[in-house]
């Protein structure tokens, strides 16, 4: 893949990170980070909370635009590879910017680290994958599920539909 390919699929994918003014707190003001004590996912206040050092790459609009103007100098025609030879700090967003140049619908349109973002959104469609049903939210950052509603015993299989149990038909009456 050459840099100039990189340019058309961050400038499709990324625009509207390209757009964003990443200098302002308001954009950057969230941080996730991997939780010491359970080893799971954490979104932090980046600048109430010391945990930069521990930051993820997990906010890909503003990765985005910092590898799009780490690309500014380059010429179309050089190759990927010698890019990251002397930049291997963006391989994590280089990656993600090729999936989605083939998977249009494989990246998060939207900051995920903004102070609006609201990591339930996010939550319940990771969770939804999973197969999980009924989100009862306890919080922005937090809610309960119930996994697997209405599915089918092993023993019931030969005798019901197996298709539609994610969603039961209402029954009349």
């Amino acid at each position: 893949m050459t840099v100039g390919r990189v340019r058309e699929i961050l400038q499709d994918a990324y625009g509207w990170a390209l757009k964003t003014d990443w200098k302002l707190p308001a954009s950057n003001a969230r941080a996730w980070y991997v939780s010491e004590e359970k080893l799971e996912p954490r979104l932090g206040e980046r600048f109430e909370e010391p945990i930069a050092d521990y930051e993820q790459p997990l906010a890909p609009g503003r990765d985005a635009a910092v590898l799009h103007q780490a690309l500014d100098h380059w010429p179309s025609d050089t190759p990927v590879a010698e890019f990251l030879l002397r930049h291997p700090e963006h391989r994590h967003i280089l990656r993600r910017a090729q999936i989605v140049g083939r998977a249009p619908y494989a990246e998060i349109r939207d900051n995920t680290i903004s102070k609006d973002v609201l990591p339930i959104d996010m939550l319940r469609c990771k969770l939804a994958f999973f197969g999980a049903v009924h989100f009862d939210p306890r919080s922005d950052r937090w809610v309960r599920i119930c996994m697997y509603g209405n599915a089918p015993y092993p023993e019931e299989l030969q005798s019901r539909s197996a298709d539609d149990w994610v969603y039961p038909a209402k029954e009349e009456g």
